[in-house]
């Protein structure tokens, strides 16, 4: 099987912190571009070595073909990981949360070392379940058609605050990508298996998230047995929200605990 051309940028701190090297997956529709402006600075300030990489069909990487399904985008997370030089904190937003989550419980090949996971306002183990349950509340839903066609309105209702300046709305609406209709039919059929993840697990929500909600949130951090941080009034995509430090800090400090948790002889 040939690999594929991901783009891949990785960024190194002048100050290092004992951690592992933290490794950044996107959501649907975005690419390692969402980190650049505020997580990557953020987490390298912070002393982390930090990489984000683009899946295939996202950013600079390569194209996705048409038969392009969920596992080759776990794949494409094991290619980064399996060359780094220590096990990882993997860092999983949306449905980047749904690839680690596939990625360290071995659902689409043997999972690579991980030094832990962190699912950022992350797709729930069954996604189906999830919106069958909104659907009974009545809960608000996002207007998926309307932001599939990225129209700005929905865009920003879906992943912002209402406050937005438009400016950034529009920069951000015309980086998103259209997903592969296999990508979204095999994530819901290949499930994760949280009983079988042994890495350490944190789940990071945002308050106001309009397509991922809190009580989501708390089952899949029940789910991982995994501490819950909620972050108040950040919407769904964090990483460009004004309260990503809030996020950042708690990822560094679990970072810190990892390694602090790894005996002296495995280092």
């Amino acid at each position: 099987m040939s690999t594929v051309q991901l783009e891949w940028i990785t960024t190194q701190p002048s100050s290092p912190r004992p951690a592992p090297p933290v490794v950044l997956v996107h959501g649907a529709w975005h690419g390692a571009w969402c980190w650049t402006e505020q997580a990557i600075p953020d987490l390298v300030a912070r002393g982390l070595t930090v990489h984000a990489i683009s899946l295939r069909g996202h950013g600079r990487s390569a194209p996705a073909g048409p038969l392009t399904t969920i596992c080759d985008y776990v794949r494409d997370v094991q290619t980064v990981v399996r060359k780094l030089p220590q096990p990882p904190l993997v860092v999983g937003h949306s449905s980047g949360g749904y690839v680690v989550q596939l990625l360290m419980s071995g659902r689409c090949g043997t999972a690579p070392p991980l030094a832990g996971a962190v699912l950022l306002c992350s797709s729930p183990v069954s996604s189906p379940t999830y919106f069958l349950r909104r659907l009974r509340e009545r809960a608000p839903m996002v207007d998926i058609r309307a932001l599939l066609r990225r129209e700005a309105e929905a865009v920003r209702a879906a992943l912002f605050r209402a406050d937005i300046a438009p400016a950034d709305l529009e920069r951000y609406r015309r980086q998103l990508v259209r997903e592969p209709p296999l990508v979204t039919l095999t994530s819901m059929v290949i499930r994760p298996r949280p009983l079988r993840v042994q890495v350490p697990v944190l789940v990071i929500a945002a308050g106001c998230d309009a397509i991922f909600d809190v009580p989501a949130q708390q089952e899949l951090a029940a789910a991982y047995r995994a501490e819950l941080i909620v972050i108040p009034e950040a919407a769904h995509d964090l990483m460009l929200d004004p309260a990503w430090p809030l996020a950042g800090a708690a990822i560094a400090h679990f970072a810190a605990t990892l390694h602090r948790s790894v005996p002296s002889t495995a280092r």
